[in-house]
């Protein structure tokens, strides 16, 4: 991992390539998008997560070797063959065959491969910004704020001009491409295209029809029509050692540090960041990592002398992280990296976010044990549950109910967060050490350190069947569909994935050695 105190602008950027393939025989059709180095394969007709995705290098071991650590644009044909561009040079990609198409197997200069946008496009041969075919068997070429449609087989420029004229459509006036665009690529087999904004986190669908070329929606979110994969993150509380899983298939997406003694770890909601806190050295001040999940770069920002557990806002403009030795929570701009404090009460420990990112909730060693923060005013304004020490939370996805752990009696609070009086209490046998809630805000389930993860009915305010494990649960994730409950703990050198209904174990992720203390698990949608 590459680490960057460089804080002026945290904010990550989307995929910065794609295109398309049709059906062949030997796949079927699909939409490709890349960022960096890394590369996922979505089926073209489904609206479903990836069906594959890794390093280009190993997804694709015939490329240039200049291409390999990634490429700026990419432009289909009508068959599997794909041009690719890097800088000012340009090849030709088979990737049924996985093999550069010959004669020209090596990268050729984008002006000797296309000669017309050398002699009437003259700064297109310098670097293109994406490629996207039409079906008359043309292709446009995107560069800055400019748009060029081009005739492959007579080699020339057939029209150009600026991207927002190009593709201008009065029912749709302001798209959000008029300065450029990060990516295009069509759905194979029809005129539909898909021209993706400048950040590589939005698109707008267009008509590729040379007679008819304009877009025909407004901008999208990306992620909502080529959703991401769900990944599994695991941090070692003592050495910050760091994992993460594609949750399904147990492919390891990457391994590698964070910092030393970390204290939590989440996904970030935007999908292309790890969040996790890090004590500083010799008793400095302390840090929020950012890590990208498929670039391996990693930002830090300051966080307080001791920061602990981290929570995200659900719009992920912010990240609050409690400091225990400073009685705070700190609220960080992710964009920026600017910190702001609040005194929160002593000793902070954990902390989660409403659904709609107006509250955030501390629990603290305090009456009331946890304190309601205003996300908007940056302040304290009320808190709830009781004269109790609470220590790691819940909050159920409909907001309603906020379970926490106290472990000098080995209870689970079940408090209302619309607040009054003391919560009832539920044993959860030995020391709670990370819960979790179901999706459908009717379970808690909870690492106790024994061999099996209680589980609370939220409505009637009780245990129920616990699911038995092999090791004595520490750190637990629940999937976003709420089937699989992941667990891990101490000495363990891998990760159980158990099926919630029956408790069947059905996968084990091995980590390669022992975990040396506690771990922390977060799971949810991730690019890559």
């Amino acid at each position: 991992m590459i680490e960057s105190t460089d804080n002026t602008d945290l904010t990550p950027p989307g995929v910065n390539a794609a295109f398309s393939t049709p059906d062949s025989g030997q796949a079927r059709a699909s939409v490709f998008m890349v960022r960096g180095d890394w590369a996922v394969r979505h089926e073209a007709a489904a609206v479903a997560p990836p069906a594959e995705g890794g390093a280009m290098r190993d997804l694709w071991p015939g490329l240039p070797a200049a291409y390999r650590n990634g490429f700026d644009a990419a432009c289909s044909t009508d068959t599997a063959r794909v041009y690719l561009f890097k800088g000012a040079t340009c090849v030709l990609y088979d990737f049924v065959q996985n093999a550069t198409v010959p004669p020209n197997a090596s990268p050729a200069s984008i002006g000797d491969r296309f000669p017309g946008l050398r002699k009437d496009a003259p700064d297109f041969a310098e670097g293109i910004d994406a490629g996207l075919p039409a079906p008359d068997g043309t292709v446009y070429f995107f560069r800055g704020s400019r748009c060029v449609n081009y005739d492959i087989e007579g080699d020339e420029v057939l029209e150009q001009g600026t991207i927002a004229d190009f593709w201008h459509n009065p029912d749709h006036p302001d798209p959000g491409i008029a300065d450029g665009i990060a990516a295009a690529f069509n759905h194979p087999a029809t005129s539909n295209g898909y021209l993706v904004t400048r950040d590589g986190k939005r698109y707008v669908e267009c008509d590729t029809d040379p007679a008819r070329h304009r877009v025909t929606s407004g901008a999208k979110v990306l992620r909502d029509r080529w959703p991401y994969r769900t990944f599994l993150t695991l941090l070692d509380e003592f050495s910050g050692r760091l994992w993460i899983f594609d949750a399904d298939s147990g492919q390891t997406i990457r391994q590698g540090q964070t910092g030393r003694k970390p204290g939590g770890v989440v996904i970030s909601p935007d999908g292309f960041r790890v969040l996790a806190t890090t004590l500083g050295a010799s008793g400095g001040t302390g840090s929020l990592v950012l890590l990208d999940i498929t670039a391996g770069t990693l930002k830090t920002v300051e966080a307080g002398r001791s920061p602990y557990r981290v929570a995200a806002l659900p719009d992920g403009s912010a990240a609050y992280v409690t400091d225990t030795s400073d009685e705070a929570v700190y609220a960080i701009d992710l964009a920026t990296g600017n910190a702001r404090r609040l005194d929160i009460g002593p000793r902070p420990e954990d902390v989660v976010a409403s659904p709609e990112g107006d509250r955030v909730y501390v629990a603290r060693d305090a009456n009331p044990a946890v304190a309601v923060v205003d996300t908007a005013q940056h302040a304290v304004t009320g808190g709830f549950g009781g004269d109790n020490t609470a220590s790691c939370m819940a909050l159920t996805p409909d907001g309603t109910t906020l379970a926490f752990g106290i472990v000098p009696v080995n209870m689970v609070a079940v408090a209302s967060t619309s607040g009054g009086g003391e919560p009832p209490l539920v044993p959860v046998g030995q020391s709670p050490e990370q819960l979790v809630a179901s999706p459908d805000s009717r379970y808690v389930y909870v690492a106790n350190r024994g061999a099996e993860v209680k589980v609370i009915d939220v409505a009637a305010i009780r245990e129920v069947t616990p699911i038995r494990v092999r090791d004595r649960s520490n750190a637990i994730a629940l999937s976003p569909d709420g089937e699989y409950l992941y667990v891990t703990s101490q000495g363990v050198d891998s990760v159980q994935k158990l099926r919630v209904s029956d408790g069947v174990q059905v996968g084990e992720f091995a980590l390669g050695s022992a975990l040396e203390r506690y771990a922390y698990l977060a799971i949810g949608p991730a690019w890559g």
